[in-house]
């Protein structure tokens, strides 16, 4: 889609959320603490899945903008969850049957975003009206009265004094240096992330497989910003000589930027779900598929095609068909093309010992038939989706599109490669001759590395460490030095007898002193809360991410001069920095910020 048309859709949606001029529901879908209490208050009336339903078309608008089988595979996932009959989170409109009507004329066929708007375009004003009901009385409630005050709209303005640290993506590295910058009192961290939580993606494929056995998976931003803001979007642009960002049609401006973008799978073994129950209603519905199916289909060779495979074929489900049938393909003539040859032999043995059926040199394209799935193989062979449960476990993509389309003025564009990678330096700076202070980590750039959730942590630390280094007058340093870890080359993953496949056991001596054991580096052998106190406790002994930043303060005689005065409660919430307690990904309820758009300021950082 083009510019022009993306921009109309987004528009489209703006007009639709008109409501109450002193806190609409753009507004509301935007603050992670209002859209969690507004979620919470549809809970308890049942209807928490119209709002689930939004968040899901507004991820439409801005997730289908790659290839037509992106929006279509969006689409799927809205009709099957939200419209279809005796659909897992069924919305209750009179539309759903114009919706099949318009379905049976198209015949599944692979569409653009801009026809899978136009099918639920009626369905989506429906739904619009009935949320704006429900956000009048809503707003009238107590719980929206707590809610108001706690949120990015009311309180914690960053402070003329302060840093403005603005991270794009709440992924691993972006965790990373939220997590180290926001309790220093000289930065103001915004984080813009399309999720309200952080998600755990080394443990996805337990969730799916072994749900029984697997933990939330998430835990909310603001469970470790405290004192910045979060804000729920899209990075739309960044513009004006690269001194701010845009994000849902506002202007986000920030002394230094961290590009922490990462990548995005096919499938939903990656998510930008806005809500914690929408993406654990998909999580489940993945798991339930795979205990129902009799054949399982995984296109794609990779780590993580063999590790839901080797998760798959080991497992006895309960189910009437306990165990499945797993077909692996692969489009080259190998698996794990980026382990060594070494790696391969026992990975491919490990897979074969579980009954795993491993077809190389077979490239797949998919088809849609009377509304079903077909995939053909090169070597003639097909596989339905009436016959097969389908995961696709390739194609990974960089989400650097708005660095792309950016009006930025001198031009982002060369900073990215063919591949759509950021080029950045040594420092992990932005590879351009004038923007020293924006920054870029974890899958999204071209550092030579294997690209892990330890890696992206590890991004994480020289980032922060060097944009203290900037404010204290001295020169960024490269990954590797002077305290820093060196971005791992080698893929450190699982139990090396099956080809570093599997999920090995550690006991609670070797969790405490995981940092002597190299092979924690994957970090799936620990789960998201596990992972979330080493980061906040252990994470300073340099031997495990490397060396952190010192905390840097306020200068004294401006520190008591800028604390805000709008609110009692948000003066404790920045300077009262308290230790990070774990919430659930069911906990709507939250504390979280505000931040004012001022003009720039380059506050002497060395450029």
């Amino acid at each position: 889609m083009n510019m022009k048309n993306q921009n109309q859709s987004k528009e489209s949606l703006k007009n639709l959320l008109a409501g109450r001029p002193e806190l609409n529901l753009h507004q509301v879908l935007e603050d992670p603490i209002l859209l969690g209490s507004f979620e919470s208050y549809l809970t308890k009336s049942w209807s928490q899945e119209n709002l689930l339903f939004i968040e899901a078309m507004n991820q439409l608008r801005h997730d289908g903008i790659g290839t037509s089988e992106d929006a279509e595979q969006i689409f799927r996932r809205i009709y099957n969850t939200f419209i279809a009959v005796n659909a897992p989170l069924e919305i209750n409109v009179k539309t759903q049957e114009l919706v099949r009507e318009r379905l049976s004329t198209v015949q599944w066929a692979i569409f653009t975003r801009d026809q899978a708007l136009d099918i639920l375009k009626e369905t989506e004003e429906e739904v619009l009206a009935m949320l704006m009901t429900k956000l009048a009385d809503f707003l009238s409630s107590p719980l929206a009265t707590v809610s108001t005050k706690q949120s990015k709209l009311f309180c914690n303005e960053a402070t003329s004094a302060q840093k403005r640290v603005v991270i794009i993506g709440g992924g691993f590295t972006g965790f990373t240096v939220a997590s180290i910058l926001d309790p220093m009192p000289l930065f103001h961290v915004t984080l813009i992330d399309t999720k309200d939580s952080f998600e755990y993606t080394p443990h996805i494929v337990t969730k799916v497989v072994s749900p029984e056995k697997s933990s939330s998976l998430r835990f909310t931003h603001d469970s470790y910003i405290k004192n910045g803001k979060i804000i729920i979007g899209w990075a739309e642009d960044i513009c004006e000589d690269a001194k701010c960002v845009k994000v849902n049609e506002e202007k986000i401006y920030f002394d230094y930027l961290v590009i922490a973008c990462g990548s995005s799978y096919a499938g939903q073994l990656k998510s930008s779900d806005a809500s914690s129950i929408y993406r654990m209603a998909g999580l489940d519905s993945i798991a339930t598929e795979i205990k129902n199916a009799k054949q399982i289909l995984i296109i794609g060779a990779g780590l993580v095609g063999c590790e839901l495979a080797a998760a798959i074929a080991g497992k006895t489900f309960d189910s009437p068909i306990p165990k499945k049938k797993v077909i692996l393909v692969e489009g080259r003539d190998r698996i794990i093309c980026r382990g060594d040859a070494k790696q391969r032999k026992k990975a491919e043995k490990f897979l074969k010992g579980l009954g795993v059926e491993i077809i190389l040199n077979e490239k797949i394209k998919a088809h849609i038939i009377q509304g079903d799935y077909e995939y053909a193989g090169s070597s003639g062979r097909t596989y339905s989706s009436n016959d097969y449960t389908i995961f696709i476990a390739t194609g990974v993509k960089v989400n650097t599109s708005f660095i792309e389309t950016s009006t930025n003025a001198p031009s982002l564009e060369e900073c990215l490669d063919k591949h759509g990678l950021i080029k950045v330096k040594p420092t992990l700076q932005l590879e351009h001759w004038k923007y020293n202070h924006i920054f870029a980590g974890g899958d999204a750039t071209n550092v030579t590395e294997e690209k892990t959730a330890y890696a992206a942590t590890l991004a994480g630390v020289c980032i922060s460490r060097n944009i203290c280094r900037m404010e204290k007058g001295k020169l960024p340093i490269p990954q590797g030095t002077k305290g820093l870890l060196a971005p791992p080359l080698k893929t450190l993953h699982g139990i090396k007898s099956n080809g570093g496949i599997g999920k090995q056991k550690l006991s609670f001596f070797e969790r405490k002193l995981s940092f002597l054991n190299p092979t924690w580096q994957v970090l799936k052998y620990f789960n998201e809360k596990q992972f979330f106190s080493i980061m906040q406790h252990s994470s300073r002994n340099a031997n495990i991410i490397g060396r952190v930043p010192k905390v840097l303060s306020l200068p004294k005689q401006q520190h008591n001069n800028n604390i805000p005065q709008s609110d009692s409660s948000c003066h404790n919430l920045i300077y009262n920095h308290q230790a990070s307690n774990m919430t659930d990904s069911s906990s709507l309820l939250s504390q979280s910020s505000n931040y004012t758009n001022r003009p720039f300021k380059r506050h002497g950082i060395a450029y």
